[in-house]
Formats: structure tokens, sequence, C-alpha cells
């Protein structure tokens, strides 16, 4: 499903990624693992085709990323690709099912299907009944449980985590981290998990370390 071959890129002399290669297949829930600053971000952003590699590039069911324009990345994104970030990037004046709605909208749903639909997401998620609560009565937890059910929306085929429990305390973190794994694999969906934390990796399929030499399996 996915490729990324060789691909390497620079901010003015400086080298942030070199010659990384990975694949991840349908149904794999993988992670990338490396210390703060190594450029675990930026090789996230040059798979979803927000950033530029400067060599390489980035195959999605055999689609060259690296050579679409930006309004085909866009439609790439908002119907491909779910994303959970560490700051949660919840809005704060939507209600929780609102925001787990909101990919829906942009893609112009009717109002009754996206109500259906994110009621199911947010009890998969385990907030059945919060539907109507707004943000502010969320702890964090509860807050990237309903990013993990946003991302999920649109049924996408890759999931993308960028240090989803960066922000959460150790027991929330593993709920976090068990209930993203179980939601992508249930939806058949990939899912690649970048973060500086072995222990947020262990539950995965596949595991790879980025240092500044590149990109390894371990």
């Amino acid at each position: 499903m996915l490729s990324v071959e060789r691909v390497t890129k620079r901010y003015g002399t400086r080298t942030v990624l070199r010659s990384v290669s990975l694949e991840l297949a349908a149904g794999e829930y993988a992670a990338i693992v490396g210390e703060s600053g190594i450029g675990k971000s930026t090789l996230l952003n040059i798979i979803a085709g927000l950033e530029p590699a400067d060599e390489g590039r980035v195959l999605f069911d055999g689609a060259d990323i690296t050579r679409m324009d930006d309004d085909a990345r866009t439609r790439l994104r908002r119907d491909a690709f779910g994303f959970v970030f560490q700051a949660f990037h919840i809005l704060p004046h939507l209600t929780v099912a609102q925001n787990v709605g909101l990919p829906l909208l942009l893609r112009g749903l009717a109002p009754a299907a996206i109500e259906r639909r994110a009621a199911e997401l947010v009890a998969a998620v385990g907030l059945r009944g919060r539907e109507h609560s707004m943000p502010r009565e969320l702890s964090g937890g509860e807050l990237q449980r309903v990013a993990i059910a946003r991302a999920l929306a649109g049924e996408p085929r890759l999931v993308l985590a960028d240090e989803p429990t960066g922000n959460l305390d150790p027991e929330n973190a593993r709920t976090v981290l068990a209930l993203l794994r179980a939601q992508v694999k249930a939806r058949g969906a990939a899912g690649l998990l970048v973060t500086h934390s072995e222990a947020a990796a262990a539950g995965c399929d596949r595991r790879w370390r980025l240092t500044a030499a590149g990109l390894a399996p371990f």
C-alpha cells in the first residue's frame, strides 16, 4: 500500500533524512522510533504530501505522491488518510460529535449520515453518551480518543499518528495506544505511528529506528 523509496530531506546544509526506505501493507500497524528532532515528523509530513522530499519518492497504491499537484495531494489526504496528532487539534467551539463528523462534513455528506457515523465512532472509542460534550469538559485521554474517532471518520486506508500520547500520562497513553491499534486493525487500514518511546511502539507489528544514519528495523 505504502512505499517510501530512498527519501532524503535537507534544510540548508543539514540533512534531516538520509535515503529512508520502508514499505507498509494493508492491515499492518507499524512504528518509527527516534529521538526528538531526528526527523520523524518530517518523514510523516513527506508521506502525507505536506512537505516535499529533496530526493526519492513516496508511492501510495502505486501512485507517486511526490509527483502529484497540490489539488491531487489534498484529495488524497481527504479521501484516504487519517491523522492523529500529539496536540489533539480538537476544535474548542464544536461538540465531540461535531469534531468527529467534521471530515465527513467537508466531503459533503448529508447531516443525518454524519450524525450516525459520528455516534458510531464516539461509541467505538469508549465515549458513548459524550456526543454533545464540549472539549473543555474532557480529559486529555478523552480528547485523544475524540481525535482517533475523527481520524477514522472517513474510513481512511492509512492512519498516520505523530506522537499521539506525548501529552498523556502513562496509564492514559497505554489505553489510547491500544485503542488506536485496535480501531485501525478492525477497519482493515494500515497504521504508522511515530514516537520517541519504545514502550509506545512495543505493540506494533513492525518497528524501525530512525537515526542520523537512516532508518533500520529493530
